[in-house]
């Protein structure tokens, strides 16, 4: 296990964006799994593996995303000051949030094989429930992130607890109840 962690802290330093768009990916495709067996509650055989791959290459994108999302947040400085993390999670949450989830709704749908407005009636059902569901628990683990967590390890972090997150943020643009 020490092995591993040594070898990841290397690739996460010397490659922080191709360590993040692999992490993300798995755990994004990982996120889709738990949300058709444990929430959809499908048995293996009906499983839909290409919305799995669907929604792991969305993670691929995510990842990338993030690393340079954070890096910029860093402007504010690098401190851990009640001042700057608080900047950090004010922008955080009030530009790249809504952004984000509403980026990893449509294009889950996109690539589903939906036109706009079915996409349209998709976020108009749960884009809002899941924004007010991100604000109760992101503040939180952002606010951990920004003072404890290394920049290099940020994007970790937030995957490990995307996990949960990345199954419900599933279910609500892939699964759960279809549109009218």
């Amino acid at each position: 296990m020490a092995s591993f962690f040594k070898w990841y802290r290397f690739y996460s330093h010397t490659y922080p964006i191709r360590t993040n768009l692999v992490q993300t990916g798995l755990l994004f495709g990982l996120g889709d799994l738990m949300a058709q067996s444990v929430v959809e509650k499908r048995k293996p055989d009906e499983i839909d593996w290409l919305r799995t791959v669907r929604y792991a290459s969305i993670g691929c994108a995510v990842g990338p995303t993030l690393t340079m999302w954070y890096k910029s947040l860093d402007r504010f400085g690098t401190k851990n000051t009640i001042p700057i993390i608080a900047k950090k999670i004010i922008v955080d949450q009030t530009i790249a949030s809504p952004i984000i989830n509403g980026a990893v709704m449509i294009m889950s749908r996109v690539f589903s094989g939906d036109e706009w407005p079915q996409i349209q009636n998709k976020l108009e059902d749960n884009y809002v429930k899941v924004m007010l569901t991100s604000y109760l628990i992101w503040p939180a683990v952002q606010t951990f992130n920004f003072s404890i967590v290394p920049q290099q390890y940020r994007v970790l972090t937030v995957q490990i607890v995307s996990l949960a997150w990345n199954t419900y943020l599933s279910f609500m643009s892939v699964g759960g109840e279809k549109s009218k």
